[in-house]
């Protein structure tokens, strides 16, 4: 593979080098300033009674979907909601038809991938009738057993 020169930091004034991006320190600066920007898990809507139902989701569903779509066995560590919501007030939070168990890297690439043309799909009436479906009802984590 052929050498690269090192570049300088992407941040205004830093003189350190790097081969791509920022430097360790400039990347902290950052991710920090994401984190508070983002809020918690609490203020994001993933109260204890969250982590209650997440932690029985994944006992029940321990493979990342996507995974194991490819034939691929990976842990599942994350309770991904396949039509993505706004908060802990959304109908489309709790019910379980609208949760899949993924690993780090699918969720990530969902994300990334295929979350801003759902959300703009939701936004042009795609999923009105799961909306409907879910505002009718408000035990969908007592429904599962989950009490």
């Amino acid at each position: 593979m052929p050498w690269q020169p090192l570049r300088r930091c992407t941040e205004p004034g830093c003189n350190k080098r790097v081969k791509a991006g920022k430097c360790d320190e400039h990347k902290q600066q950052a991710r920090r300033q994401s984190d508070s920007r983002r809020g918690t898990r609490t203020e994001r809507g993933y109260s204890n009674r969250w982590g209650e139902y997440r932690r029985h989701f994944l006992r029940a569903n321990p493979l990342c979907v996507h995974c194991l779509k490819a034939g691929i066995y990976t842990a599942a560590t994350i309770v991904d909601h396949i039509i993505p919501i706004e908060g802990d007030t959304d109908v489309l939070f709790w019910p379980g038809t609208n949760h899949q168990a993924l690993c780090l890297s699918c969720h990530s690439r969902k994300t990334t991938t295929s979350d801003p043309m759902t959300k703009e799909q939701r936004r042009a009436g795609v999923y009105r009738e799961q909306e409907e479906a879910a505002a009718h009802r408000s035990n969908w984590v007592y429904e599962a057993g989950h009490e």
